[in-house]
């Protein structure tokens, strides 16, 4: 990161930690598919059946029904 004016590094942290924190959301997202998927060594499928879902959740959240 470069350094801008004014910054302190407390706030040159903050991005590093949400990224950090996003990382391992999606980690234990993905173990979780897999264990429920039967899919403990295929982490590809895991990683797959998971964006999948998360796309059906959100379309229906939002009302599409024609997906």
């Amino acid at each position: 990161w470069e350094r801008l004016s004014g910054d302190t590094e407390h706030q040159r942290d903050i991005p590093h930690s949400d990224s950090v924190y996003t990382t391992g959301q999606s980690a234990r997202q993905i173990t979780c598919t897999a264990r429920v998927s039967n899919l403990r060594f295929h982490p590809r499928t895991a990683v797959c059946v998971s964006a999948t879902e998360k796309v059906f959740r959100v379309c229906s959240e939002a009302g599409v029904s024609s997906v």
